[in-house]
């Protein structure tokens, strides 16, 4: 599995696999090879499997990962395609629920997805900038 790009990592507790240094991450993977900090490394060189050129992003996605810290490994459980967005966008579970909250901040877009990657509600931004992060939060 190979990711590009990585913004709102959140670590989702499981009472299960806190004692076996096994646990879960959440994440929005940009699916976007650019690093302006590292000018000097080709992205070209991983092929089709990064977009590296905005005009051609067709979608990004929202990822939970198991993490295994005693193996020091981790494996993709479950990822959700969303809009293409190259920077500025994150990822939550909501609540106690298995729905998944993405923001694509160049997309202008904020959609929740059920468990079964499906929107559930779907918001779209007019405005000239991108969004940068959304969470939903019980009031």
């Amino acid at each position: 599995m190979l990711n590009a790009g990585q913004y709102s990592v959140t670590y989702l507790p499981n009472d299960e696999t806190i004692a076996t240094g096994r646990y879960q991450v959440l994440l929005y993977d940009n699916n976007f090879g650019a690093a302006e900090s590292y000018p000097k490394f080709d992205w070209g060189q991983l092929g089709a499997a990064v977009v590296t050129d905005y005009s051609r992003g067709t979608h990004s996605f929202g990822c939970i990962f198991t993490v295994d810290e005693t193996a020091r490994t981790y494996e993709l459980e479950d990822q959700i395609a969303v809009p293409f967005s190259g920077y500025v966008s994150s990822a939550q579970r909501v609540g106690n629920s298995n729905s998944m909250l993405v923001a694509s901040g160049m997309a202008k877009t904020f959609i929740e997805y059920d468990r079964y990657g499906l929107p559930i509600a779907t918001y779209e931004m007019e405005a000239e900038k991108y969004i940068y992060r959304v969470y939903k939060c019980d009031l």
